[in-house]
């Protein structure tokens, strides 16, 4: 009985020493397995992180899969004729606003060539060429004048053998001024120095009062040289010229020959002539 006893621990204390070494042996193993191949497990060597890795590969994936995607659909009949279409519309556009320039350019031009101002009379026509350039204000009041139709219909009020005849009074006594529709004010021209001189027959010129900035709408044509109308002459200011005669001065000529006073001295016309009408050409 003792002996089996004996018998029964001697077993049981081997089965218990055989499961432990199992189990140890199972330990050595599992470290053997995590250290085999592990050639970087050194100290000092950094490991890389798995989870960084497979991020930054997704990420090169996704944007090589996305530049792939953009060359395939801008390969696509839909999106190729799109950016033709887009193209064409530019270019178009380009176009459309290079004729605008063209066309401004071409108007601005046609303007600057219309410096020639046709006086039709009952007596003949009258061309005036005005300084757009040098009296731009002065010549630009009357070329507007013009335009406007203002002249047509206006007599030369004041005829002064030797000296001017004088015109543009709408009311035909000299006393008139181009009064301007959208506001109802006169419209005043101020003085405008030029390097012009009433040094000939022909000049034409601003008719005006004492005050330098009174011109409007009166003009006059010098008959002869007139240095007194010069600045420092009858005034410190002068009378400013922004025009001369190109042709028709014989008939300026011609209506001073024919002109008849009122009475004896006076520089009025009892017959006077009339502008029928006035362009720009």
């Amino acid at each position: 009985m003792k002996k089996q006893t004996e018998k029964k621990k001697g077993t049981a204390a081997g089965r218990a020493s055989s499961r432990l070494k199992r189990t140890n042996d199972r330990s050595v193993l599992r470290v053997h397995e995590d250290h085999e191949g592990d050639e970087n497990a050194e100290i000092g060597v950094p490991q890389q992180c798995p989870k960084t890795s497979r991020r930054l590969l997704v990420f090169l994936v996704s944007l090589l899969v996305f530049v792939s995607v953009g060359f395939f659909l801008k390969g696509l009949p839909i999106f190729s004729e799109l950016a033709q279409t887009k193209q064409a519309e530019t270019i178009k556009g380009n176009k459309k606003m290079e004729s605008q320039e063209l066309e401004v350019k071409k108007e601005e031009k046609n303007i600057d060539a219309k410096d020639t101002a046709v006086l039709k009379t009952t007596k003949g026509d009258i061309k005036i060429k005005l300084f757009l350039k040098e009296a731009p204000i002065t010549a630009g009041n009357f070329k507007d004048l013009v335009s406007r139709g203002f002249y047509n219909g206006v007599v030369f009020h004041r005829i002064i053998p030797g000296f001017v005849v004088q015109g543009g009074c709408p009311l035909g006594t000299g006393t008139g001024n181009f009064v301007d529709p959208e506001t109802n004010k006169t419209r005043y021209v101020p003085m405008e120095q030029t390097k012009f001189k009433h040094d000939k027959a022909g000049r034409v010129a601003m008719a005006r009062t004492s005050n330098p900035d009174s011109a409007s709408s009166q003009f006059f044509i010098d008959l002869a040289p007139l240095p007194s109308l010069n600045p420092g002459g009858v005034d410190p200011y002068g009378y400013a010229i922004f025009g001369e005669v190109i042709e028709g001065m014989d008939v300026v000529n011609k209506i001073v020959k024919e002109n008849v006073p009122s009475f004896p001295g006076d520089d009025g016309a009892s017959n006077p002539v009339k502008i029928t009408s006035a362009e720009m050409i």
